[in-house]
């Protein structure tokens, strides 16, 4: 029973990281302050 129990636990936490990792939480474009990595990205994105 416990291992099911550990199993149950390992998927969970595998799904949550890896739905955590695709979200990208955190991730430059989240908010709208200005710092000078997006005025690069947005200088970059209008050069393209």
């Amino acid at each position: 029973m416990s291992t099911i129990i550990i199993a149950l636990l390992i998927a969970g936490g595998t799904f949550l990281g890896m739905r955590h990792y695709l979200k990208q939480k955190g991730s430059c474009g989240d908010c709208s302050c200005a710092c000078p990595i997006k005025e690069e990205m947005k200088k970059s994105a209008k050069s393209d």
